[in-house]
């Protein structure tokens, strides 16, 4: 009996050594992140340990908010309190505190006023008032939301823009000097967050009318052009809110992945909600799958203790080339990273966490390479394995390093 249990243990041992053939899928493979690991740069602080300052400059960011990263590593960061919009070329080597390349919403990089261009609290198409998030096209266009005026702004070829320079378009006004907020079609009411898809249809989180609303190949649509589509109500008119699959309560944050799919973050019912081939979904209908939350009908405001699927205040999302879904989780001080999001069930359980040593753990603790105190901003970077994070109260942006590959 002995001599036979060990030749099965032989046997399977054989078994493990055979060669697989197939692709390892990304749980068999090394994970790209360890829990609480290092930042390995900082942008807007001389180094990791330093924070605060509030100032206007080249190389400082008072208030670090919405980030967008292009496949060539240019990274536009939102400056909300300086009114402005920084660009950093080659941002995934960049050194600690380096110099911004570039600049929107300013005229040189001590100007802080809002509306810059027109003046006397006039919109116009150089300024803004408390820009909050940011997203780019295969083009190079950027898209900017200016919360304060109501309105997303559109630069074309936005790398070689001069600083301070002019929009192209606008979206939700009808034209670059309109003021005021609404609920049609063709305006918005505390526009929160944007996202360009690989086939160039632009996506709004349109906060305080609880949708998100969607605009087809946004590149070549006019001023004041109507939304082509929108989720959270089912018309362009209505805008009330609910904890449900097919309805949205305050939205704050949104990312496309390469396959067209749409992820909400949700200030009022805590949650990401997942909309699976997005642009072709009718208004109004459900989205797919919750994270955050069990069900699509829990709108419970967070609990007061972290975990690891939990959410609170979902200030922005970016998804990577892996399909990994990042939540820059600005409640709890963290981002949460879920692998291979698609394919999760609702009320999965996060993979990964960063900011924080652990999943229970949302205490800030000053500026630390492995600290992020209220995160306001994600980016990731699939080509070279960088993660970008806003770091809103230390007036920073942190730049992680993957230790395997983003790219499948």
């Amino acid at each position: 009996m002995k001599n036979a249990a060990v030749v099965c243990a032989i046997i399977i041992m054989l078994a493990g050594c055979k060669k697989d053939d197939t692709a390892p899928t990304q749980s068999q493979a090394v994970p790209p992140w360890n829990n609480g690991q290092s930042a390995e740069a900082v942008l807007g602080q001389s180094d990791l340990t330093t924070s605060g300052g509030r100032t206007t400059g080249q190389n400082t960011i008072a208030n670090p908010w919405g980030l967008a990263i292009a496949e060539n590593g240019t990274l536009f960061v939102v400056d909300a309190a300086a009114h402005r919009v920084l660009r950093f070329d080659n941002a995934t080597t960049k050194a600690n505190g380096a110099n911004a390349d570039g600049e929107l919403g300013q005229p040189n990089f001590a100007g802080n006023v809002w509306d810059y261009g027109a003046g006397s609290n006039t919109p116009s198409a150089k300024g803004f008032n408390e820009p909050i998030s940011v997203a780019l096209d295969a083009l190079g266009n950027l898209y900017v939301v200016d919360r304060g005026n109501g309105r997303v702004l559109r630069f074309n070829n936005a790398a070689s823009t001069a600083n301070g320079g002019s929009a192209d378009a606008v979206f939700g006004k009808q034209d670059f000097t309109t003021k005021g907020f609404g609920t049609t079609q063709n305006t918005m009411f505390t526009p929160q967050s944007v996202a360009v898809d690989p086939q160039g249809n632009l996506f709004v989180a349109d906060g305080s009318n609880n949708r998100v609303l969607r605009f087809d190949n946004a590149a070549a649509k006019p001023s004041g052009a109507n939304a082509d589509g929108v989720l959270g109500q089912t018309d362009f008119t209505t805008n009330t809110k609910d904890a449900k699959a097919e309805k949205l309560a305050d939205p704050i944050s949104v990312a496309v992945d390469k396959h067209g799919n749409l992820y909400v973050g949700e200030r009022g019912n805590s949650r990401v909600l997942i909309y699976l081939n997005a642009a072709a979904k009718a208004n109004g209908a459900a989205a797919d799958i919750v994270l955050g939350k069990q069900n699509f009908t829990d709108g419970s405001a967070p609990s007061f203790l972290a975990s690891d699927s939990t959410l609170s205040l979902p200030y922005a999302l970016a998804v990577d080339k892996n399909d990994n879904l990042y939540v820059a989780d600005g409640g709890y001080n963290r981002v949460l990273v879920f692998y291979s999001a698609p394919a999760k069930k609702n009320g999965a359980k996060a993979d990964a966490v960063l900011g924080k040593k652990d999943f229970i753990t949302s205490v800030n603790t000053g500026a630390t390479a492995d600290n992020i105190s209220q995160a306001f901003g994600v980016a990731v970077h699939s080509s070279s394995g960088k993660l970008f994070v806003s770091c809103y109260t230390n007036e920073r942006v942190l730049r992680f390093q993957a230790k395997s590959s983003l790219v499948p």
